[in-house]
Formats: C-alpha cells, structure tokens, sequence
C-alpha cells in the first residue's frame, strides 16, 4: 500500500515546480483609435515642417523668379492697357500727367494709375503682417503667400479670358468712355505684385526689389566692388535685370499672338505657384548648436 502522504508531497512539489502564469491587463484598441492616433501624428509632423524657419542658402532664386514675373505683367498689361501693375514709379507719372490734362487721347487713364498704385499698397500692407507675426521666413507662410498671389493673377486672366474685360483696346477712352471693369483685372494683378517686393525684403534681399530697375542700376554702376569675382549681391543685381528684361520680351511677344493677354497672365501665375511650391519643401535654417 503506497504511502498517502509521500504521494500528496510529491504532487504538491510538482505544483509547485510549474511555471506561475500571470494574467496581464488586456487592452482593447479599436482599429479607429489607431486611425485617429495616426491622423493626429501626421498633423504634427505637418504643422512642425510648414511653421519651421526657410535657410536662406540660394533662397534669392525664388526672388529673382518674382522680378520675371514682374516684366511678363508689366509687358503685357501694358501693351494692353497702358498701364503697370509693378512698376508704380511710371504709373505715378501717369497719375500727375492726368492732373495736368495732359493725357486727351485717354482721359481716364490716370484712374488705372491711380488704382494700380492703391492695390499694390493694399498688398504690401496685407503681406507685410507676416513680419509682425514672426513667421515672415516660414515654410508655410511663404508657400501660402505666393500661392495667393498666383490665385489673384489667374482670376485676372480669368476676366481677360471669358471677355468680362475688353482686350486689347481697353484704354483708348473714345468718346470719353470708359470700362470700369478693367480696373478689376488691374487691381488683382497690382496687388500681388506688392506680397513678393514685401516677401524680398522680409527675406533680406533688398538688392532685389523684384519690381523696379532704377535703385537696381544704381547699384550696379556705385558699386565699388562691381568686377570682383564673387559678389553676391552684384549677381542678383544682374540676375533681376536680366529676369525683367526677359519677362518684358516674353509678355510682349505673348501679348500680340493669337492667344493675347490671357496666356502671359497663365505664365506667370504658374511661376507663382512653382515658387509656392518650392517653399513648401524648401531646406529648413540650420538649427545653431548650443
């Protein structure tokens, strides 16, 4: 007869030398919680790339890319409707030669003056409160800013286009008419023209105002370093004329074909939105080590 209690030891001792399992807390995760979690993290990730601070390392390219547009619309608009959307210099002397009555072939051309110099001061004003803001040379701000301003050049081509604005004889004021609408097209066009002269100098590229050439030559001929070999500043100088040079020849030319003022406009929204483009993916500033 075996013995009870060395059985019931035995196994008790066999009990024991089993391994103990332990009941771990169980997580339900919902397939949506996972979804939702993963929104959020891409959200971040996104937010952290367009608020990051642009390098300035071959950021005047984009710069000089302004002042080409800058002679497409000047060109064209011009040939169009005898008046600048950049260059308020020449369309201020229009403004005081209407005053003067001495414009009779176009008696209310001064009014496309006068409204060109007022939307591109609305835009610098709008654009400029980026500066105040802080975030003037981020990533998204910047993307944002010219993706605007390609917006307003297409909804000038737009009017052009669909004929809600005459072309190409708009400014000959015959009869003492004139077409109010054509202010409308001119008004978009100026004031995008004042975010990318405000984009240069929150960027620090005075050298490049994008919109004029007159301070530009000035440069040019004082400076004392002008034939030194590398001259940063000489060669964005040299690069902003030649940019409005050949935006000046290719809106012009645009301008008289067949497909006239609405695909120099096309042209140079879609360097708007090139240039917005690269800013959305442009190289962060180098983060200083402490």
């Amino acid at each position: 007869m075996p013995n009870t209690s060395s059985i019931r030891g035995s196994s008790t001792e066999a009990q024991n030398s089993l391994p103990t399992t332990r009941l771990l807390p169980s997580f339900n995760i919902s397939e949506n919680d996972l979804i939702q979690e993963s929104h959020v993290s891409i959200l971040t990730r996104a937010k952290s790339h367009f608020s990051e601070e642009i390098t300035l390392v071959h950021a005047d390219i984009p710069i000089i890319a302004c002042a080409l547009v800058s002679g497409i619309c000047d060109s064209s608009a011009y040939s169009t409707w005898s008046c600048f959307v950049s260059m308020q210099t020449g369309n201020t002397i229009f403004l005081v030669l209407g005053a003067s009555n001495q414009t009779t072939t176009r008696p209310f051309g001064w009014v496309k003056s006068l409204i060109s110099i007022f939307f591109f001061l609305c835009g610098c004003l709008f654009f400029a409160q980026t500066r105040h803001f802080g975030a003037g040379k981020s990533r998204g701000i910047l993307s944002i800013s010219f993706l605007f301003q390609g917006i307003c050049i297409i909804l000038a081509a737009v009017l052009v286009q669909a004929n809600v604005v005459s072309e190409p004889i708009g400014l000959l004021g015959l009869e003492n008419k004139f077409n109010f609408v054509e202010l409308i097209p001119l008004a978009f066009l100026a004031f995008q023209s004042g975010g990318q002269i405000v984009t240069s100098r929150i960027l620090g590229f005075n050298e490049v105002p994008t919109t004029v050439l007159t301070s530009v030559y000035c440069d040019l001929a004082s400076d004392p370093r002008l034939l030194v070999r590398d001259n940063i500043k000489r060669n964005r100088r040299v690069g902003a004329v030649l940019a409005i040079l050949s935006g000046g020849i290719t809106g012009g030319w645009i301008s008289q074909t067949s497909v006239g003022l609405p695909a120099a406009l096309w042209l140079a929204a879609t360097i708007k939105f090139v240039i917005s483009f690269s800013w959305a993916v442009w190289k962060p500033k180098p983060v200083a080590l402490a």
